[in-house]
């Protein structure tokens, strides 16, 4: 495992040839200055970046309209789905499904047990969210955002899932409480440990034959 980027980095978002992520630059009588840079899985270049690139790569053509919604762009998560829309959920469960043109066609929350994800991704035309705070994966219709199916809860093989990430059939969960990826297989929903690390981890991308981890101290490669 190889450190990438050391520091307090907020989020993680994978693009076509690595990633983007924003972090705390410095905090100046009391005000956090956030920066942006962007990752090549291939070479771990780091680049600067303005935040409209972080934005565009996060949202999409809709990031102008998407921004204007959000509490704040940098904790709301989003998925671009493929018929030109975008789904976006903020840190409270309060999400909307804009159009291509950035109109909103649906405004509604998404909760379990009166928590909101803490992120989602598609797979199937569906949308499967991770409760970092019921240790629970669930599954959503992506027409009606009505509940499906639930992995977990009770007897769970998750502990504090903070990410989740989605590649053809299979998830993998970022563990924060027992500092562990989980693979699930999202066909058969086969649970496997898939690697440990020695302390939290927030998130998990892949790009090509590329792995990364948001740990504590900063984004490495595994």
């Amino acid at each position: 495992m190889d450190k990438v980027f050391g520091g307090n980095v907020y989020d993680m978002v994978k693009k076509p040839d690595g990633l983007v992520f924003s972090y705390l630059e410095d905090v100046i009588d009391d005000n956090v200055l956030i920066k942006f840079k962007m990752l090549d899985a291939k070479t771990g270049t780091l680049t600067d970046i303005a935040k409209n690139v972080y934005l565009i790569t996060k949202f999409g053509s809709n990031y102008r309209p998407a921004v204007q919604l959000c509490d704040n762009f940098i904790t709301a998560k989003a998925i671009n789905l493929p018929s030109g829309k975008l789904l976006l959920c903020e840190k409270s469960g309060n999400c909307f499904l804009l159009d291509s043109d950035g109109t909103v066609v649906w405004n509604g929350v998404i909760m379990y047990r009166e928590n909101a994800p803490s992120d989602f991704a598609l797979y199937n035309n569906c949308v499967w969210a991770s409760f970092d705070k019921n240790n629970v994966l669930i599954r959503f219709n992506i027409s009606s955002m009505r509940e499906e199916l639930r992995i977990g809860g009770k007897s769970s093989p998750f502990s504090v899932p903070k990410g989740l990430f989605i590649e053809g059939n299979t998830a993998i969960v970022s563990n924060s409480g027992s500092n562990s990826l989980t693979k699930v297989n999202l066909d058969t929903y086969e649970v496997k440990e898939y690697y440990e690390f020695d302390r939290a981890v927030k998130n998990y991308i892949k790009v090509g034959i590329y792995e990364f981890v948001l740990l504590e101290d900063g984004i490495y490669s595994i």
